[in-house]
């Protein structure tokens, strides 16, 4: 058995450190299958999945599921709480109770191994976790904004939303925020959780370039409005952290 990469690749695409590996076993009570062979069986073979991986872990009897152990991936809030992100099940006896097969290579039938996998595991347990862990600064990539076009001016609004239907044409999520709800300060205060704020002034506007806020408070320099489009594109579609 092998611990999948996509394990990893999800939790770096969302900003995720596990706090623990916990290895869930069966415990004494009899809420758990009477088979002390398969439970063997399926406990070392998550053991050595963990070795093989390098990954420290705490054993813990009672934590199993009712039909076989599992690792579970710990995670921990602002405040110190822990829960479970996910799990890998290891899963001999329903295939058993359901009297499942295949036919192998050789053409005999053999039983199946059930396999529980869950990646990122509650939707909505993630979703409080990743705001608490961002505070509400998402990764570009799954912003609900992410570009937020500043006209300096009224006489910047015309070249602001052309600037956002670029960028929505190329499958960014972008809106303009006109004059009309403050000045140029205070509506980059507004936008402080977007990543990529584009101000467009008049030097903008006749050069066709855009002047980059990002969102960590560093400026980049204006660059040709295709150049900025394909940057942020670039940095969404390869899922990382930073701007």
């Amino acid at each position: 058995m092998q611990w999948h990469a996509g394990r990893e690749h999800a939790y770096a695409a969302v900003g995720i450190i596990a706090h623990r590996y916990r290895l869930s076993l069966r415990g004494s009570t009899n809420k758990y299958v009477n088979d002390a062979a398969m439970w063997d069986l399926g406990e070392q073979a998550l053991a050595e999945v963990l070795d093989k991986r390098g990954l420290a872990y705490d054993a813990a009897a009672g934590e199993g599921a009712f039909y076989g152990p599992k690792i579970d991936v710990q995670i921990m809030d602002q405040a110190g709480r822990e829960s479970t992100l996910s799990t890998v099940q290891l899963d001999f006896h329903q295939p058993r109770q359901f009297d499942l097969t295949y036919v192998a290579a050789d053409q005999s039938l053999q039983r199946p191994v059930m396999i529980h996998r869950s990646i990122l595991g509650s939707l909505e347990r993630l979703v409080a976790h990743l705001t608490e862990v961002h505070a509400g600064a998402l990764p570009t990539w799954m912003a609900p904004v992410q570009v937020a076009v500043l006209p300096v001016s009224e006489e910047q609004v015309p070249a602001a939303l052309v600037l956002a239907r670029r960028f929505t044409e190329a499958g960014l999520r972008a809106e303009v925020s006109e004059p009309d709800r403050g000045t140029l300060g205070a509506r980059i205060r507004l936008h402080r959780l977007v990543p990529y704020q584009a101000v467009i002034g008049a030097r903008e506007t006749t050069s066709d370039t855009v002047s980059q806020r990002l969102r960590n408070g560093l400026s980049l320099d204006p660059m040709p409005t295709p150049e900025a489009v394909d940057r942020i594109i670039s940095v969404t579609a390869s899922l990382s952290l930073e701007l």
